[in-house]
């Protein structure tokens, strides 16, 4: 038993001081070890909440701590509820700080966004899930007013007196076009939609070499928690499901369709796959979207999937979710202004098709909206402003991209060939020789 005790508190330790050396610039060999001996293939170590309290605290908070000290392009406020989400994954899979001395992967089957915010919440009285869930919404509902009043101005300013959107400091005096803004914003809130990608198949079924294209999409659904946990269905995201199932799914009132607002927790949402697959790359719909439309549809696709990211966990949610709604409430007002949609089918389809991760040559990276907004070691700028340096010729620093952790040499070859693939000349991709 003292052992034991002594091994935790060994654990906590080196935790602590890895996570000085991060603040501090140092290199902890103890915790690249750890990362090393994760990566040779150590079996995950299954461990519950309940459970195992203190070991999911410890790191919990770790994790937290350590993501904090990180560098991003928003404010403390948003970030530290953005960030739950990102501890959320990273505990189910056994990722960050969620490893034992050795490196073995800690994996925490019956996890939950609630049950990190209740961690969180003993540190910080703003973070308990009500609060963090609340506050999202209203961040998407602040978006959408401020979309709305400013709709026909030719020019939008991405801040209101609250000050940024969603909190991005580069957003901060940001003035943008808002017919390119507005479109980049819809193309990257449909690009996901599962009905959209199943039509951009029909229209544009081949990869640039011309096989046929793999694409696997799914949707959100609004359901009541409860009853989905009774069927003990287990990962929804993990299979595909039959139009025939979904509607069973419908008829057992398990999904609601009613498009109206549901309030959690007698409400919740799930990811149900259609059809299996990988997706689309988050960065390369943003690259080809800064290519054809310019730098402001780009901002506007940007934003796009912030509310995509917070949409996950909300207080009030909707059938198709709030990103969904609020590409709705855009494409109406553009057929009440304009006469016409903001995005024609065939735009969505190209950027659909470009962006799948199984076109060639493929990719795994997509970056999440974490990582957009995240500084990488040896970058300057965060990844989405890289992207944006890349489109306008000037030198990328060497570093690595996303959760994959792909080179930047690598992604940004890739983005060159597909766009050689589809006639759209951008310059070739140049490196500094400094950076990791």
């Amino acid at each position: 038993m003292r052992r034991g005790k002594q091994n935790q508190k060994r654990a906590a330790v080196d935790r602590l001081e890895a996570t000085f050396d991060s603040l501090a610039g140092r290199y902890n060999d103890t915790f690249d070890r750890r990362y090393r001996n994760r990566e040779a293939g150590l079996t995950p170590k299954i461990l519950s909440v309940s459970r195992d309290r203190d070991v999911f605290r410890e790191c919990v908070r770790q994790d937290f701590a350590y993501l904090m000290a990180q560098k991003f392009a928003t404010s403390a406020d948003f970030l530290e509820k953005l960030l739950p989400q990102s501890v959320l994954g990273r505990a189910q899979n056994g990722h960050g700080w969620f490893m034992d001395t050795k490196g073995q992967p800690l994996v925490f089957a019956d996890v939950t966004f609630d049950r990190v915010c209740s961690i969180l919440e003993s540190f910080n009285s703003q973070l308990g899930h009500r609060q963090v869930r609340v506050w999202r919404n209203q961040q998407i509902e602040r978006l959408l007013k401020h979309l709305v009043k400013h709709f026909q101005d030719p020019f939008i300013v991405l801040e209101d007196d609250q000050g940024p959107l969603f909190g991005i400091d580069f957003f901060k005096g940001r003035v943008v076009a808002g017919e390119p803004f507005i479109k980049g914003l819809v193309l990257a809130g449909q690009m996901d939609d599962p009905d959209c990608r199943q039509r951009s198949l029909a229209l544009l079924p081949f990869t640039f070499n011309d096989y046929e294209l793999v694409l696997g999409f799914g949707g959100q659904e609004v359901v009541r928690p409860d009853r989905l946990t009774q069927l003990s269905l287990g990962d929804t995201g993990a299979r595909a499901f039959s139009p025939a199932e979904r509607k069973k799914l419908i008829d057992l009132e398990i999904i609601v369709e009613e498009k109206k607002f549901y309030d959690y927790p007698e409400f919740d949402q799930a990811y149900f796959r259609r059809r299996l697959g990988d997706g689309v790359c988050d960065d390369l719909a943003l690259l080809y979207i800064g290519r054809c439309y310019g730098f402001d549809a780009m901002l506007g696709a940007f934003l796009s999937d912030a509310v995509d990211t917070y949409d996950k966990f909300l207080w009030q949610c909707r059938p198709g979710g709030m990103d969904g709604y609020l590409v709705d409430q855009l494409v109406s007002l553009s057929y009440q202004v304009c006469g016409a949609p903001p995005v024609e089918e065939e735009e969505l389809a190209q950027l659909i098709n470009f962006a799948a991760k199984l076109n060639q040559p493929s990719t795994r990276l997509s970056s999440s909206h974490r990582r957009l907004i995240q500084y990488e070691s040896g970058s300057d700028q965060p990844t989405l402003l890289q992207h944006w340096k890349f489109l306008s010729g000037e030198k990328i620093p060497r570093m690595h991209l996303g959760f994959s952790r792909e080179p930047a040499e690598k992604f940004y070859q890739t983005a060159f060939s597909r766009f050689q693939a589809v006639g759209l000349p951008v310059p070739a991709p140049q490196f500094s020789k400094t950076g990791t």
